[in-house]
């Protein structure tokens, strides 16, 4: 049966009613939600669907909402976050709809994953709702600078070409595990790209170490293209873990600026994370890798906040702050196309502060998008095609299409990376070289 054609006037007169409830609120920042609020994902999905439309439709109930003010009159927050949820308060159930045939277990993968990480949201669902809550505060892809800090593995790749899918190109200040050595100099060089609209800048940092659970459930593994075995997420932490194990906290806790020449980034996030664990009264033998890396966050969050504090100037400039853990759920075997690879983020800290004032927001009490719309936005991503699809208690999941992962990663095999024959030009080769400053001092030399 064709569908009925939607009535313009409808659109018009629902379009009126939402902006008439958030003109209610005494605080201007909720006229934001309706100003600012269009942000990537509504253009595209217009685009796609030649709508005027976005209907936010609650997980579990069935129900189109609209995203409410707290009594306060903030969004999103802290403390008042029951009184504007928008999902129902029955136990969420996964609908006979959410089950894809195409990749059949991603809601048990999302379970998997939660056993360790409660607060795991798939890396689409979670770009969604940190572009729809920021840009209810003013951030969005046009006047922010996102400054992303991840480690130095190219796996990461995936989350941070999802945040400059919204935000643009960020600046960088990845190091090994996360850790940061970028120093308030470092931070300001990136704060200085921001652009400038209404007289102010805007930033939105993202921090997060990450860590695999592979499809099969194991901690640590994760498979790399065109490479046998299993390797290593984070190898840098796993690492860490097995020296702090070894040596105990008390000789790892140095001085701070004390770091290994030869193993800069290493010597600083291990003796970082020793003091950490010392603080907490952590005994290393009792850490997993899941303890770890999430000692690792707080480390590296608390670094963070610290870098800002001494970087931005609250007067001037407005900034967000998104962290927690990226998790790589890949297909156990990455040449097993059976089997689908999916990317999580352990949500952590989620904060704005705007004129000064610091709202922490809740991203659970965000609605996910529909299935639709999250398809929608995945085809004008760089995760291109239509991807499989599942919800589970609220949260949606959603596939990372294998030959973007593979293209992504790198490695891809031809005949002229196999066949072992010299190339055409080989002869123009020059094999020699004399190094004129051979006598330079290297970084360990006194």
């Amino acid at each position: 049966m064709p569908r009925a054609p939607f009535s313009r006037s409808v659109a018009t007169q629902i379009a009126s009613a939402l902006e008439a409830n958030l003109t209610q609120a005494s605080e201007p920042v909720t006229q934001q939600l309706w100003n600012a609020a269009r942000p990537r994902m509504m253009s595209t999905i217009a685009r796609v669907e030649g709508s005027s439309l976005l209907r936010l439709v609650a997980r579990g109930s069935g129900r189109s909402s609209v995203l409410q003010p707290c009594t306060c009159g903030k969004v999103l927050c802290p403390g008042h976050a029951r009184s504007m949820s928008t999902a129902s308060s029955a136990p969420h159930v996964q609908p006979a709809w959410a089950i894809d045939e195409r990749a059949p277990g991603l809601a048990e993968r999302l379970a998997e994953v939660t056993k360790s990480f409660p607060s795991a949201l798939s890396v689409d669902d979670f770009m969604a709702r940190v572009e729809v809550a920021l840009a209810g505060y003013g951030f969005t892809g046009d006047n922010s600078i996102a400054m992303t800090n991840l480690c130095r593995d190219e796996s990461v790749l995936i989350l941070e070409d999802k945040i400059e899918s919204a935000f643009g190109s960020c600046f960088s200040t990845h190091g090994l595990g996360g850790v940061l050595t970028c120093g308030v100099i470092g931070m300001k060089a990136g704060l200085s790209h921001s652009p400038v609209v209404g007289g102010k800048e805007r930033y939105v940092f993202f921090s997060f170490p990450h860590i695999a659970i592979d499809s099969n459930g194991k901690v640590g593994a994760v498979s790399r293209p065109n490479r046998p075995g299993a390797s290593a997420a984070c190898g840098a932490l796993i690492a860490c873990m097995g020296d702090l194990k070894r040596d105990g906290l008390e000789v790892n806790c140095k001085q701070p600026g004390v770091h290994d020449p030869l193993e800069p980034e290493y010597s600083i996030l291990k003796q970082r994370i020793a003091r950490r664990l010392a603080y907490e009264k952590i005994n290393p033998l009792d850490c997993s890798l899941v303890d770890m890396t999430k000692a690792a966050e707080r480390v590296i969050s608390a670094d963070l906040e610290y870098l800002i504090s001494k970087a931005v100037d609250p007067k001037k400039a407005d900034y967000a702050v998104i962290t927690g853990v990226q998790i790589h759920n890949w297909a156990a075997d990455l040449n097993n196309t059976d089997v689908p690879s999916l990317e999580f983020v352990g949500v952590g800290k989620s904060y704005v502060v705007v004129n000064g004032e610091k709202v922490h927001l809740d991203l659970e009490k965000v609605p996910a998008l529909s299935p639709r719309q999250m398809q929608i936005l995945a085809s004008a991503s760089p995760a291109e095609g239509k991807a499989a699809t599942a919800a589970s208690t609220g949260k949606l999941v959603q596939e990372i299409p294998r030959e973007y992962l593979m293209r992504r990663l790198g490695g891809a095999m031809s005949r002229s990376h196999t066949d072992g024959a010299a190339p055409a030009w080989g002869s123009y080769v020059e094999k020699s070289y004399t190094d004129p400053h051979s006598g330079a001092p290297q970084m360990d030399s006194h």
